[in-house]
C-alpha cells in the first residue's frame, strides 16, 4: 500500500481491506470512448489491479470535447494506444491490457470480476446484457445522451437491460439516435458506472442490484428507480 491512496483508504468504506480487494481486481471496460474514458481513468487512478480495455476507434477532434484523457496530439491515433499511454503515466502500478477489436461473445470469460458497458450502440448494449447474463458475470450498463444519464448495476438475479428496455420498444425510446451529447452528462455518467464498480470491487455485498439511477444534469434531476424483473431475464439464465 502507497501513500497515493491515503485519502480513500482514510474513507472507513473502503479503508486497507477494501483497498486490497481493488488491487486483486480485473474489469473488463468495453469502449474507451465517452464514458469508458472516465471509467477507466478514475478506475486506474483509485489503483484497480488490472483493467483490460476493448474498442476499435481512432481519435477524431470531435471526441476531445466529452472524452476525457485524450488530447489534440491523439486525433488520428488508435483510442487504445491513445488511452494506455495516459493512463499508464498516471498510474504505473496497474496492468493495462488491450484488445483492438469489436465486441464479441467470445471475449466474456470468468477472469473479469465485473464488466462495464461503456458502448453507444444499443444492439452491442443488448448482446453484452445477454452474455454476461448467461455467464453469471455481474455487470454495469451506462448510457447518456443530450442531458440524460442511467446506469445500472446487474446480477443473475436482479433486472437486467431488457428488463428495462425491451428490445421491441427500444426504437421507439429514441435512444440510438445521434440527438447531442452535453460533455457534463458524460461525466457524471461514467463517474457514477465507476463508483459502482469501486463500491462493488471493494464492498461487494453492499451494492443494489436492478436499480436505475437517473440523472438529468440540466435541471438537476436524480432519481432511483427499482426495475422489476421480468420473465426474459429469467428465460436468459436458464
Amino acid at each position: 500500500m502507497t501513500n497515493r491512496y491515503d485519502r480513500q483508504l482514510k474513507i472507513k468504506q473502503i479503508g486497507t481491506v477494501g483497498q486490497k480487494r481493488l488491487e486483486n481486481s480485473h474489469v473488463l471496460a468495453i469502449g474507451v470512448g465517452g464514458l469508458g474514458s472516465f471509467v477507466s481513468s478514475e478506475l486506474v487512478k483509485a489503483g484497480i489491479g488490472e483493467i483490460t480495455l476493448l474498442d476499435f476507434d481512432d481519435v477524431e477532434l470531435t471526441n476531445l470535447h466529452r472524452q476525457n484523457l485524450y488530447i489534440e496530439s491523439d486525433v488520428g491515433i488508435n483510442k487504445l494506444v491513445a488511452i494506455r499511454k495516459h493512463l499508464q503515466e498516471a498510474n504505473s502500478n496497474v496492468k493495462i491490457n488491450i484488445i483492438n477489436k469489436k465486441y464479441s461473445s467470445d471475449i466474456l470469460s470468468k477472469e473479469y470480476d465485473l464488466v462495464i458497458d461503456c458502448t453507444d450502440n444499443f444492439p452491442v448494449k443488448y448482446q453484452i446484457n445477454e452474455d454476461c447474463q448467461k455467464e453469471g458475470i455481474k455487470h454495469i450498463f451506462g448510457t447518456c445522451a443530450a442531458n440524460q444519464g442511467q446506469v445500472m448495476f446487474i446480477d443473475k438475479d436482479s433486472a437486467c437491460l431488457e428488463c428495462l428496455y425491451p428490445k421491441e420498444d427500444v426504437a421507439q425510446l429514441g435512444l440510438s439516435k445521434n440527438i447531442g451529447t452535453n460533455p457534463m452528462i458524460v461525466a457524471i455518467t461514467g463517474s457514477l458506472q465507476a463508483s459502482m464498480a469501486l463500491k462493488y470491487l471493494t464492498a461487494p455485498k453492499k451494492v443494489n442490484a436492478g436499480t436505475l439511477i437517473v440523472v438529468d444534469n440540466w435541471n438537476f434531476d436524480f432519481r432511483k428507480i427499482q426495475v422489476k424483473k421480468e420473465k426474459i431475464a429469467l428465460e436468459v439464465n436458464k
